[in-house]
């Protein structure tokens, strides 16, 4: 997926990278904590809502929810084989496999896990710059030669797509059979696009590699300035706070009163219907 970044006004744009980086950080701490699919689509609409505030438009959205929805129906469908708890409410059969309930309770809340890692992971990079971004590791005392490393490779992705099409193009105008309908003809003919892209991937890293040594990197890397600044402001500070206090608020919850459990809904729904 190409680094995009849209260039905007909003209350996400302005904030520091590393204020991004660190509510990130945050949200892993928050899935990890809830295992309930209910509290994991609350947070997943908090973060798509996000999208809006930052002016993204959401035909993205639309789009890397379609790309994202057969993860999830896949997650839902190999943990019906992976897990089956213990005294699991068994719904049905899957041949001889058990299907239970709460399997694919795990299951939807896995999938539903990994599309908000996606998201937000997106959300940071679509607010952020590349500039700004490769600026706030070294800030975050990441290693210089590390973060050199990152801009390089964010800033080949859109060429390497292009790059592939161009070959693609290519090869089609030569007559191979690149777009079929059959998988094993279509993966063969890929070989052709292939091949030739990682070639040219290879004697672009070897001039990027020189363009690098001719500009002095390697004599005192640690020692380079930057061109650009970043510093935190007092909203930055402020939305650290506050959404690390909200973070703790929702770990302290969880632990004390042991909601958000991947039955935790089920269990209630369950009850009242049986009131």
């Amino acid at each position: 997926m190409a680094y995009e970044y849209y260039p905007g006004t909003s209350l996400l744009h302005r904030l520091d990278p590393r204020t991004k980086i660190i509510l990130f950080l945050y949200i892993i701490v928050l899935v990890m904590l809830i295992q309930d699919p209910v509290g994991m689509f609350t947070l997943l609409l908090i973060v798509i809502s996000l999208y809006k505030i930052a002016g993204i438009p959401m035909s993205k959205v639309k789009s890397m929810l379609i790309a994202l929805s057969p993860v999830i129906v896949l997650f839902v469908f190999l943990n019906i084989f992976i897990s089956v708890p213990p005294n699991a409410r068994i719904i049905g059969y899957l041949g001889s496999q058990p299907v239970a309930i709460e399997s694919l309770i795990m299951g939807l809340t896995g999938g539903l896990r990994f599309t908000l890692f996606v998201f937000f992971a997106r959300l940071l990079t679509m607010t952020t710059s590349i500039s700004d971004l490769l600026v706030a590791l070294t800030k975050l005392r990441m290693p210089v030669e590390a973060v050199v490393a990152l801009g390089i490779a964010f800033s080949s992705v859109g060429v390497l797509i292009n790059q592939l099409g161009t070959i693609k193009e290519a090869q089609m105008s030569r007559g191979s059979r690149v777009e079929s309908r059959n998988p094993l003809v279509k993966a063969k003919a890929l070989i052709s696009v292939v091949v030739p892209g990682i070639y040219l991937t290879i004697l672009r890293g070897l001039d990027i590699a020189k363009t690098v040594e001719s500009r002095a990197f390697t004599y005192n890397p640690k020692g380079r300035t930057t061109r650009k600044t970043i510093k935190l402001t007092k909203t930055d500070y402020a939305v650290i706070i506050v959404a690390g206090m909200l973070t703790v608020i929702v770990a302290v919850v969880v632990y004390m009163f042991k909601i958000l459990h991947y039955t935790y809904t089920f269990d209630y729904i369950l009850s009242l219907l049986t009131a």
